[in-house]
């Protein structure tokens, strides 16, 4: 339909006036875009010809064109036009100017000429007479921008002289404050503390890092000797002759005399132009909890130079086993050692001490909190113990399974401490490395784990007022812009009294089929709703506000779902139904944000094509690359050799028909909950697990169950979740140091979900036999049996104790004996001697030599698990089944790592409840701005594989700087 009205917004005309066709100037002048179609009133004309005659007059008499009036300035305006006029203003051309007559040719040539040598100096003139008008408008401007700013500078002045009259400060009174920094550190689900604490100073008796020298021996240095052997103390002694070299004859203070060589010999002061590097033989003050022996020096070696991490102290690996921190005045430099300082030690701390030096500074430690509790290796029987302490590289525990009570300082990577044992154990025996479908449970759950903690790291300079370790969003020539809502789409209409049902939302037509290309947000703003976000200012709280069709305010989920149940949740029509998560009141999510890149560089319009709901293009802004043909899948394959009957009759199904709100009087959400209640430790908020109106906020490790295609319930019912087609909008792009990547063209708020990742099920057997062709590339383990028994692995050791501190603790029944051989067994006899000898050294000050007590800093017993596995159950040949999404796959298969994701998976059972075959599918962990890369942890162990270094680009603020 044509437009048959005034160009002009403003038209004082009466309505039915004569119209004319608009020209370009005057479209130009009323500031609309040219269509052959305009027309314009007569006086409106009247007006824009006088305006045109004057300027040309100006022009002419060579006067400035700006010096004058302009016209009013139309407001912009969203135009809608149907097909026939779109198809008008894309088949309106200019004349053609091919083909002409030859006369007329040259006469268009002349008049070329004339005007050129006529006009082109007026034109000049004119560019003149703008600029002058323009320079002489802009010195006004500034002039008056300073007498704004002269005047704003008085008013302060005078407020401030105000001011100092009202209170009168004291001017000398000064306040000095100590440079602080705040740390924040989360012990548990429930208790955060917050400690604060001085940036330690560089010490004054700590000298400057470099070379270490050793002065010579000569007859009558003062030395300590190591009289007896290197599990007691060093005495102190003077060198009476040289024997070699090597090996020199000294005499004790007691007049006993021997020939030591000089690796067992060490300088008597602490003087040193420089710091004890790494891996440098010492000896070093011992103190204890359970054994105070402060003035005695035990031997060992440097395992951490002093940092700012430790406060300017060493950790020494001592030869017994201890691990402490000292400072350089507590320690004294051994005046010799071998080239390999490994063969030295005593063979206790051998092989361990070996594998530290290889692998430092990047170190496999046991992350703890305190008062968790850990199975910990003690006089050779698994024992639990609870943290007490941290410093640093060094956890305190204390041992609850003990008669006698005992405290012991330990080095956070000690296999001694049952994670680190579990993980070197794990890595001798799985050689293939995967993405695990589920994050660390120990990190989940709050238990200790393993993190790789590079020392070098700790040195660099935190960024406190820039916490946040959200991903942002990628650049790539991309820009966030705003959507527009079509002016004809529906609005709310006036609110009047009245009871909501199926009449409120009928008359806006919403259809499912009609919103493939829309933002998922944006769709209940395309039917008749409106959102928006309200301030109040005297709680200085934003809330976001939703108007429906029927103008009835909501702004909350349970309002709104009310008020759909009402409306369209009654309506029998399928899928013409809107459900809750196309609803968010998060005012920090924007449903209108989207992001829009260069069309040029789309290479793929669909890579799906069409098999998604949502199209996913493919960007590449680096190159001309598209990514390797894969046969696109939405629904997982099964290979021959995996037997699965996903038969609906050997599913059990609810009887729901309130699409499954009440959760319980459902079957399958009970079948979610009956996983958490076996562990009331682990899951304390009953109440919050499984999906919160479509939305999944916490991880449920035990699985969730979702409602099948036995069940009663309609498609709208609260509890299917995954088996809904892809809603959010997805891009597949080529990013510079990962390969390919995902990213969100639109926000997606915390708890939505994703998508799958899909691909061919496969034993484990056979995954294994194309491990060396494609080294694991796009295979996830559907590891869902071994992660709910490593729950329940140990899950009575991890239970916190009582704070009473005075409990007396028993054995308990998760000690677990290695039978160790006759050798061990005397040892073990011999502890409890030790232990009186050591308690009288403690309540006395004599002299006497103490010994230690022998204290592994490796040991060999296995932890093996009292509960009997699911696992053991079932076929021991085919192992874990795996997903291959090597050749067939969805878009799930190319999320990239994140140390610090912004997705997280979940096994989700959906066509079956097998627990060996899950659906795994990705659900957002925070909110996430248009334009993010979506990425999860794969979980990868640094270290885990033997020659193999995969650096991680992930570019977050906590990045390891290491995948594997």
């Amino acid at each position: 339909m044509s437009d048959r009205r005034c160009i002009n917004d403003y038209c004082q005309s009466k309505p039915k006036s004569k119209l004319f066709a608009a020209q370009k100037c005057m479209c130009n002048y009323y500031n609309v875009s040219y269509r052959p179609d305009r027309q314009v009133c007569g006086p409106c004309m009247q007006k824009c010809i006088i305006y045109f005659d004057r300027i040309g007059r100006r022009f002419k008499n060579g006067e400035c064109i700006l010096d004058g009036r302009y016209p009013k300035k139309q407001s912009a305006i969203i135009e809608l036009s149907d097909s026939d006029d779109d198809n008008a203003v894309d088949n309106y051309t200019e004349p053609s100017t091919e083909n002409l007559d030859p006369q007329i040719a040259e006469l268009s040539t002349s008049l070329r000429t004339i005007i050129q040598d006529t006009v082109e100096p007026l034109y000049k003139r004119q560019e003149e007479l703008c600029k002058s008008y323009l320079i002489s408008k802009k010195a006004e401007l500034v002039a008056g921008n300073e007498k704004i700013n002269e005047l704003a500078d008085q008013v302060d002045q005078s407020i401030a002289q105000l001011y100092n009259k009202l209170y009168k400060f004291d001017s000398q009174r000064k306040f000095m404050y100590d440079p602080e920094i705040s740390i924040q550190e989360n012990l548990d689900d429930d208790v955060s503390i917050i400690s604060t604490k001085t940036l330690p100073g560089f010490p004054d008796d700590l000298p400057e890092e470099g070379l270490l020298i050793r002065h010579l021996l000569k007859v009558g240095d003062k030395v300590y000797g190591m009289k007896h052997s290197q599990m007691q103390p060093w005495i102190e002694a003077t060198i009476k002759s040289a024997v070699s070299d090597t090996h020199f004859n000294i005499l004790f203070d007691d007049g006993e005399e021997k020939v030591l060589n000089y690796k067992n010999l060490a300088y008597i002061d602490a003087t040193s132009h420089a710091q004890y590097s790494l891996g440098s033989r010492v000896i070093a003050k011992f103190q204890d909890m359970n054994i105070q022996l402060t003035d005695k020096f035990y031997v060992g070696v440097i395992a951490e130079p002093p940092k700012n991490y430790n406060n300017f102290r060493y950790m020494i690996f001592f030869d017994d086993g201890y691990t402490q921190y000292a400072y350089h005045k507590n320690i004294r430099l051994v005046c010799g050692e071998s080239p390999n300082v490994c063969d030295d030690v005593h063979e206790n701390i051998r092989e361990f001490l070996k594998n530290y030096l290889y692998q430092y500074p990047e170190r496999p430690m046991v992350k703890f909190n305190k008062k968790q509790v850990v199975r910990t290796e003690l006089r050779n029987l698994w024992c639990s113990a609870k943290v007490k302490n941290l410093d640093a590289s060094l956890v305190q525990l204390k041992f609850l399974d003990m008669k006698i009570e005992h405290t012991e300082w330990m080095y956070r990577g000690s296999n001694r401490l049952s994670p680190i044992y579990n993980q070197l154990s794990s890595n001798n025996q799985d050689k293939r490395v995967r993405s695990t479908v589920l994050t660390d449970v120990n990190k989940l759950l709050n238990r200790p784990y393993i993190e790789i903690e590079n020392l070098t790291e700790n040195e660099k300079s935190v960024d406190i007022d820039n916490s946040d370790n959200t991903q942002k969003p990628q650049e790539n020539n991309g820009v966030i812009k705003s959507i527009e809502i079509p002016a004809n789409c529906p609005k709310p209409l006036p609110y009047k009294h009245h009871e909501c049902s199926h009449f409120c939302m009928l008359w806006v037509h919403y259809d499912y089929s009609q919103t493939k290309c829309m933002n998922v947000l944006t769709i209940p703003l395309h039917y008749g709703f409106t959102r928006s976000v309200l301030t109040d200012e005297k709680l200085k709280l934003r809330k976001v506000m939703y108007t429906t069709p029927c103008g009835l305010n909501i702004d909350n989920e349970n309002k709104m779902y009310n008020y759909l149940k009402l409306t369209s949740y009654g309506n029998r029509r399928g899928n013409s139904q809107m459900t809750m998560d196309l609803f968010n009141f998060d005012y920090l999510v924007n449903p209108l944000s989207w992001f829009t890149v260069p069309k040029v560089f789309i290479r793929i319009q669909d890579i799906s094509y069409e098999m998604e709901f949502k199209p996913i293009s493919v960007f590449n802004s680096l190159n001309d690359l598209v990514p390797d043909h894969i046969k696109y899948i939405t629904k997982r394959i099964f290979s021959p050799n995996v037997n699965l009957n996903i038969d609906p009759k050997f599913l059990c199904g609810c009887d729901c028909i309130d699409n499954c709100e009440d959760k319980n009087k459902c079957s399958c959400w009970q079948l979610t909950y009956e996983g958490p209640k076996n562990y009331p430790a682990i899951f304390k908020d009953h109440e919050g697990i499984g999906y919160s109106f479509k939305r999944l906020h916490k991880q449920v490790i035990t699985g969730i169950f979702e409602c099948n295609s036995n069940c009663k319930c309609k498609k709208t019912c609260l509890n299917r979740v995954v088996q809904e087609p892809l809603k959010t909008s997805l891009q597949l792009f080529l990013t510079e140091k990962k390969g390919w990547g995902v990213r969100t063209l639109t926000d997606i708020p915390k708890g939505s979900f994703v998508c799958t990742f899909l691909g061919v099920v496969r034993t484990e057997k056979d995954a294994d036999n194309d491990f060396s062709l494609n080294w694991g590339e796009y295979l996830a383990d559907l590891d869902f049996l071994e992660t709910v028994e490593e729950i329940k692995d140990g899950y009575e050791s991890y239970v916190v104790q009582p704070e009473d501190e005075s409990e007396d603790y028993t054995s308990s029944s998760d000690d677990e004996e290695f039978n160790p051989s006759w050798a061990i067994k005397k040892k073990m006899s011999m502890f409890e001697s030790r232990m009186s000898l050591r308690k009288n050294l403690q309540n006395t000050n004599t002299k006497i030599d103490g010994k230690h007590e022998l204290s592994k800093l490796n040991t060999q017993p296995k932890v093996d698990s009292k509960n009997t596995s699911l696992l053991s159950y079932l076929d021991k040949d085919r192992g874990i089944y795996t997903l291959d999404a090597k050749v067939n796959g969805n878009i799930g298969r190319y999320f990239n790592h994140s140390c610090d994701p912004n997705i997280f998976v979940q096994n989700v059972f959906i066509d079956t409840h097998d627990l060996r075959f899950p659906w795994v599918s990705y659900f957002a962990l925070s909110n996430i701005q248009a334009g993010t890369e979506l990425a999860w942890d794969y979980n990868y162990m640094i270290g885990s594989v033997k020659n193999k270094r995969l650096m991680c680009h992930c570019g977050s603020t906590n990045c390891k700087g290491r995948l594997l």
